[in-house]
């Protein structure tokens, strides 16, 4: 197992998170496309991306490649995928902009944090509300995409639905609670810093 002082950049892990931060950009510009088939590929690349958090921590627990480093770059992936989505909802008219402002101020704050424990030398690992956290916001976005996808679909019945759930404004109520979720979450991160 690597420590802080001996990080090995090319492990199988931190490749992983790496081409999951280079997703990003290519998972946001299929969603502003607002098609059938963007919506269709942005759904499958970021479910593929978001699958990856997972793996990736598996292996590094599997092949003794936990370091410094992959703790702080796996979240920061993750706040960067899924920035880009909520970003692209706030393109496509489908959340406010001032509730992604808020996600992404804290989520600069704690990378901030993150920052300056790890120039210290220690890793500030996630808490368990923040593993929720994330777990909530890739669902409302996954939730978010198939609701595209059905909304751009060739049946009538599924279309309507779709656009019935979309223009209710039920996805700023549920990004709203992710937003006090996110905010929550920022807390554990300060309890550990102490």
């Amino acid at each position: 197992m690597h420590n802080g002082s001996t990080v090995n950049i090319f492990t199988l892990a931190n490749i992983i998170t790496a081409l999951r931060m280079l997703v990003a950009p290519v998972f946001f510009f299929l969603l502003i496309q607002a098609d059938q088939w963007a919506y269709s590929w942005a759904l499958l690349l970021f479910v593929a991306a978001a699958l990856t958090d997972f793996v990736d921590g598996i292996m590094a627990r599997r092949f003794g490649e936990i370091s410094s480093l992959g703790m702080f770059l796996d979240p920061l992936a993750d706040k960067i995928l899924v920035l880009s989505a909520l970003f692209g909802f706030v393109w496509l008219g489908l959340i406010p902009l001032w509730m992604v402002i808020i996600v992404a101020i804290r989520d600069a704050y704690a990378t901030v944090l993150r920052v300056w424990s790890f120039s210290e030398g220690r890793a500030l690992i996630p808490s368990r509300i923040a593993k929720w956290k994330t777990f909530a916001q890739m669902g409302f976005v996954s939730s978010v995409l198939a609701l595209l996808v059905a909304a751009s679909s060739d049946s009538r019945a599924v279309s309507r639905l779709a656009r019935t759930i979309i223009e209710s404004g039920a996805l700023a109520w549920a990004m709203g609670g992710v937003v006090l979720l996110t905010i929550g979450s920022l807390f554990g991160y300060l309890l550990r810093r102490q």
